[in-house]
């Protein structure tokens, strides 16, 4: 009996660390890995947005571009500003509507675009570390050898693949069921202050590449931390919250 009890023991932290997800073993086992690699389950369950720096590159403008953005992890919502020295793009959306302005031209998002983003939102990167940690969603994880993890919805549909490197780094992110075929390779990770994080990213179909400034989770709510509100003659737009990005 005691044998038997000892051996259910040694089975509770793999099924603990995974609390809210299904999955085969395997995958859990990566996941707990992943997230490790990137900080720790506790930081990224915590985390309600999450902010970064780039410095990219678009075949359209070359190298040079900053990319401050910030990243809702709770709901569907982002507020990014790009500068270059040919081209300043704001943008901000979230569920009730969105706006982009570049240079001087302002436009509202139609709701088909709104629609859109929710979608990829909803397979993002960012948001899955968010929703794995804290096992939201109903998500279910499977296997794929020899190092790999599918991300499946609620509904039984694959939304995203990662693979990580013997250490859990990753390496490689997918999105899946969207008509744009977008994915990311990624190299090495490097300490970004609470985060590990990996230095560089490339689109695998050379669209966007970039290395990361910052990371920073926060434990802030996405609006304590920016305000969405469109641009026009008395305001200048999608500003962040100066005095609320502390954690």
């Amino acid at each position: 009996m005691l044998r038997r009890l000892s051996g259910l023991l040694l089975l509770l932290p793999l099924y603990a660390s995974a609390a809210g997800l299904e999955g085969d073993t395997k995958a859990l086992e990566r996941v707990d890995q992943m997230l490790a690699a990137l900080g720790g389950r506790t930081l990224w369950a915590e985390a309600r947005s999450l902010h970064t720096i780039e410095r990219a590159r678009h075949p359209s403008y070359g190298d040079g571009i900053e990319a401050n953005m910030w990243h809702n992890l709770e709901a569907p919502g982002e507020y990014a500003h790009l500068m270059h020295s040919k081209v300043e793009i704001k943008r901000g959306w979230d569920d009730d509507g969105g706006w982009v302005k570049k240079d001087n031209e302002l436009k509202d998002y139609s709701d088909e675009e709104v629609q859109k983003r929710a979608f990829y939102w909803h397979r993002d990167m960012y948001t899955l570390y968010h929703q794995l940690a804290r096992g939201e969603r109903n998500l279910t994880v499977r296997d794929l050898e020899p190092d790999g993890i599918l991300v499946l919805d609620e509904d039984g549909e694959g939304i995203a693949k990662f693979k990580l490197s013997p250490d859990g780094q990753v390496y490689y992110w997918e999105l899946l069921g969207g008509k744009d075929n977008l994915a990311f390779i990624y190299g090495p990770h490097k300490n970004f202050g609470e985060v590990s994080f990996p230095d560089w990213g490339t689109s695998t179909d050379g669209s966007w590449s970039f290395y990361y400034l910052q990371v920073r989770p926060s434990r802030r709510s996405f609006a304590a931390n920016v305000n969405l509100a469109k641009p026009d003659e008395r305001f200048s737009g999608g500003a962040l919250v100066k005095e609320k990005c502390r954690e």
